[in-house]
């Protein structure tokens, strides 16, 4: 760690204070009652719909709910991390994995002494990850501004896209992963602006914590990290001695940041450097942890293991085809049919295939389609006409930030930490994993859904509500765009759902 530092503090009081300072931007708009009646309004009614959703969603409905739910049950029967059995295989790999959130998950399932079906429990258990998420969200939006429409606009916009409203009342590591990643961000900005090590600590351990539980948060730890070292070779000359005085602290005191970091440093080390020393990559695959013929058993791993078998010669046409048909889930059974019949025909036609130039417009589109749509196993995917709208949002927040952004205003430099974040994780998303999943599957849409974004989702959010507030300097203008973009998000969210979602979606208290 490295802890920050009285001298730096008082540097850092004398340019600015700790919160926002009172400019244009912070001009108050509507009154403190106002501010109060709309959160709790748009409060209220999330928890009403996660509750919703929660207790009438089907349990094959939410993405990858039944092997998540699964492996929860796997870790709640023993006191620390399973092995390998059987009674395991058919959900992938339990070992080698981040199981962060699955342990908590399976600890919490004994706490369910109501009656009620597991998998309804643990979506209920799953709603406050998703208000923990929320918080650090406003938290990070009120160290650039203290304007009170931006934060209903953020609340609104949050609160009503579809993809995350749907996940937040499912069983997924991907709550546990949004909400760690948001305190990543909010703890990391809050120690540029503060300087308090604590602060540190919590950023520090809030990424540790993430990459414990999915290891796409790597990405994003490894930005904010290049931002913290950016930040102390900014205030090298003050780190001797105040680094000196930090420590002259009583023992009792240190204990608090030092030990927990160490725990988390020693987990971390122990599955990915222990992954590495014994497979030689970060995050080995079921087939090179288990026996093929074990690791056939889990879905999206004969899913894999079929086409690349394929594509590599080792099987023909017939014989994939023959066994897809074996594969016990229905979508990942048609999306392995759809895989081999698409590369057959793409290997007849090698025109079909796309640049990157080609690719980046179909991926904003297909990303967009599915934040603000849903991407699950009964698909609900916004496409034309209907991104219409957020297309505009977007692209006035973008204009917004470009007008409006100032390096050296209070929050400026917090702004410019949050752009590079998020732009640094969607940049490694959409080329490293989305297009290079392309150029090896040759399908667009394998592992392009929406929700891979949500853990800079806190970022974009926060920098879009930010700069389109400011892009208009009129009150009626923004009065006006607040209220239409709070329009769009909720007629485009519960209502839309529920315009959309047929007989298949609904089982009460599924089991």
């Amino acid at each position: 760690m490295s802890p920050v530092l009285p001298a730096v503090q008082q540097e850092q009081r004398k340019a600015q204070p700790p919160e926002a300072l009172p400019d244009a931007d912070n001009e108050i708009t509507i009154s403190d009652g106002a501010l109060r009646w709309c959160t709790g309004i748009l409060l209220a009614y999330f928890a009403a719909r996660l509750l919703f959703l929660a207790c009438a969603v089907a349990p094959f409905a939410p993405p990858d709910e039944v092997t998540h739910a699964g492996i929860c049950r796997i870790f709640s029967q023993v006191l620390g991390l399973p092995d390998n059995s059987p009674q395991s295989y058919q959900f992938g790999a339990v070992t080698n994995n981040p199981w962060l959130y699955y342990w908590i998950m399976g600890k919490l399932r004994y706490l369910n002494l109501f009656g009620i079906p597991d998998l309804t429990y643990l979506r209920l258990i799953n709603i406050p990850l998703a208000f923990g998420t929320l918080y650090f969200t406003r938290r990070t939006l009120l160290l650039l501004t203290r304007n009170r429409l931006a934060e209903i606009l953020l609340l609104a916009a949050l609160t009503n896209t579809a993809m995350f409203t749907l996940l937040s009342a499912s069983v997924s590591y991907d709550n546990l992963t949004n909400l760690l990643a948001a305190m990543s961000v909010y703890y990391m900005l809050a120690f540029f602006r503060r300087g308090s090590p604590d602060l540190l600590a919590w950023a520090i351990l809030s990424q540790m914590a993430g990459t414990l539980t999915k290891m796409t948060i790597l990405p994003l730890a490894l930005v904010l990290d290049l931002l913290l070292l950016a930040y102390a070779l900014r205030h090298l000359r003050a780190l001797p001695g105040s680094t000196r005085e930090y420590f002259r602290a009583p023992a009792r005191r240190l204990l608090w940041p030092v030990l927990p970091l160490l725990v988390g440093l020693a987990l971390n080390l122990q599955l990915y450097g222990g992954n590495c020393l014994h497979y030689g990559t970060l995050n080995p695959s079921m087939h090179e942890i288990l026996p093929q013929q074990i690791a056939m058993q889990y879905r999206l791993e004969a899913r894999g293991l079929i086409f690349n078998q394929y594509k590599e010669g080792k099987l023909s046409y017939m014989d994939a085809l023959g066994l897809t048909g074996e594969i016990s889930h229905p979508g990942d059974k048609a999306d392995t049919f759809f895989l081999l019949m698409n590369w057959e025909n793409l290997k007849r036609n090698p025109a079909l295939w796309m640049g990157f130039p080609q690719y980046a417009p179909r991926w904003l589109e297909s990303m967009l389609g599915t934040v603000f749509g849903i991407k699950t196993h009964l698909p609900m995917i916004k496409s034309g006409a209907e991104l219409v709208p957020y297309y505009l949002l977007l692209a006035l927040a973008l204009l917004g930030t470009l007008l409006r952004w100032r390096p050296r205003e209070p929050g400026g430099g917090l702004a410019a930490c949050l752009a590079v974040s998020a732009g640094y994780y969607a940049g490694y998303l959409m080329y490293m994993v989305n297009y290079d999943n392309y150029l090896n599957y040759g399908a667009i849409g394998i592992t392009l859904q929406g929700r891979y974004i949500f853990p800079v989702l806190c970022p974009i959010y926060v920098l879009s509500c930010h700069y389109l507030i400011r892009l208009f300097p009129a009150r009626s203008a923004r009065l006006a765009l607040v209220a239409a973009a709070a329009v769009l998000f909720i007629a485009g969210d519960f209502p839309w759902f529920l315009a959309h979602a047929g007989p298949g979606w609904y089982a009460w208290f599924p089991r």
